[in-house]
């Protein structure tokens, strides 16, 4: 009889355990379905950073719990006042409105990896660090073909399969990616594609930016979607299966005019990329643009000879050059891969700049740019080392900085606080506030510099 109860007994329990191992697995699956459908936008949406002395942060709407479709059942109505807030609010969150931020990297670049963590973190944005394409993962056999063998160097090639081909890592920024690294594609411009997956921002590993990163997206969004509206912007073709943007199978497709959107704030399905890093643009599609105001603009900026008086300009994309930092939508993910894919003649930053000219790719941009490209300061030793670009060079190892180094910028790192400057001429950087430029103040919390813990010649190490 104490046998019988026994068994029972512990049947009953491993029938308990099992029902509650299940109803967790059950509950996770459900979490991350709901997640990637409809929650990509909403990344960190609590204590959005001010402009500070720029702007007196406004009240937000509480989150909008729930988002009516439209009546094809695939499509949000017409913002309402409170949506058109919270759309705004957040692509001012920690993943600025996308589905997430990926900062590509080479892996024995950890300078350039601690940069990142440090102005993403003073900032509050969440960056995803993924390892870009290394020398030694180059075979020629797996490269596109291309009518101009022998132009592209070994990293250019690089930077291009960096893009188009970034690998997953098991560890996440933030716990906000808990959840949301185990939905992540391993591949971007391929799994983008595949999966019909929102929108990313890409940047690339000399990026930086203003500390006030997050209201200055708010901002450009908040004019960003004017502009669609403006100029009567209607979806992309989308050629993928199901899709009622097919152009090829749809001669009407459903209206989907330019609306704030909590579920899409950036409006993806209206352009294939977004630039808000580069080095230059053509003039193409100039005058196509609109100019807004925007505080975090230094003074003396201009756009194509007109004088910007704390403004930025949005416009249709003339082509750019540099890939510091851009958007890309599904459909922009699909023309780059088929396109590179045909015929690598270019590095990635000048395909898309033909592709733009060529009306291939429905591309914007912001000038100034939002994003820029950081360099050392000179006369730290840091030019010795082949230390400015990955792409540039042949890769690589590289030398030390040799003893005899000319080293008389050290003087102005004690000065202002920063090993860290703008690569590009002071007219092109759209920003004042380079977070990399107050780490040192914003870390530290204290007036003094980082000259009283650094070597004395004159007193020797103490």
């Amino acid at each position: 009889m104490h046998r019988v109860l026994f068994v029972v007994l512990l049947t009953f329990t491993t029938t308990i355990c099992i029902l509650a191992i299940f109803q967790e697995e059950l509950s996770a699956k459900f979490t991350l379905l709901e997640h990637t459908q409809s929650s990509w936008g909403k990344g960190q949406n609590n204590n959005v950073p001010s402009y500070e002395e720029y702007y007196k942060e406004k009240p937000r709407p509480p989150p909008t719990a729930h988002v009516p479709a439209s009546g094809n059942g695939s499509h949000p109505v017409s913002a309402s006042l409170d949506l058109k807030e919270e759309a705004i609010s957040r692509a001012g969150n920690s993943t600025l409105g996308f589905h997430a931020i990926y900062f590509i990297n080479m892996k024995n670049r950890y300078d350039r990896a601690d940069a990142m963590a440090l102005q993403s973190y003073i900032a509050g944005i969440d960056v995803i660090d993924y390892p870009a394409v290394e020398a030694s993962q180059i075979d020629p056999a797996g490269f596109p073909p291309t009518q101009r063998p022998g132009v592209l160097k070994l990293g250019e090639k690089g930077c291009w399969r960096a893009h188009a081909n970034v690998r997953q890592r098991t560890s996440c920024p933030s716990p906000h990616f808990l959840t949301l690294i185990k939905t992540l594609p391993p591949q971007i411009w391929q799994e983008m594609v595949s999966k019909k997956l929102p929108p990313v921002l890409i940047m690339e590993s000399d990026a930086t930016f203003d500390l006030n990163m997050r209201p200055i997206m708010s901002n450009l969004n908040k004019h960003f979607v004017e502009f669609l509206k403006r100029i009567d912007s209607k979806p992309v073709h989308d050629p993928s299966w199901g899709s009622p943007y097919n152009r090829a199978l749809s001669k009407t497709p459903p209206p989907n005019p330019a609306e704030h959107r909590v579920d899409d704030p950036w409006l993806s399905e209206h352009w294939d990329l977004f630039s808000i890093g580069h080095c230059f643009e053509n003039a193409q599609d100039k005058n196509i643009n609109l100019v807004f105001p925007d505080p975090s603009v230094p003074p003396g900026m201009k756009y194509w000879g007109r004088d910007l008086n704390r403004e930025r300009v949005v416009r249709r994309s003339g082509g750019i050059v540099c890939t510091t930092s851009y958007a890309i939508s599904h459909t922009g993910a699909a023309k780059l891969l088929l396109r590179s894919a045909m015929d690598l003649d270019n590095p990635i930053d000048l395909l898309i700049r033909r592709m733009t000219l060529a009306r291939d790719l429905v591309a914007y941009s912001v000038q100034p740019p939002i994003i820029a490209q950081w360099g050392y300061r000179g006369g730290i030793g840091m030019d010795e080392r082949g230390a400015q670009s990955d792409v540039a060079g042949a890769g690589g190892p590289h030398k030390d900085t040799p003893a005899d180094a000319k080293m008389d910028g050290w003087k102005d790192v004690k000065k202002d606080n920063s090993i860290w400057r703008n690569k590009a001429h002071p007219e092109e950087v759209g920003f004042e506030k380079m977070a990399l430029g107050v780490a040192w103040d914003r870390v530290m919390g204290q007036k003094s510099g980082i000259a009283t813990s650094m070597w004395d010649y004159k007193a020797g190490n103490k």
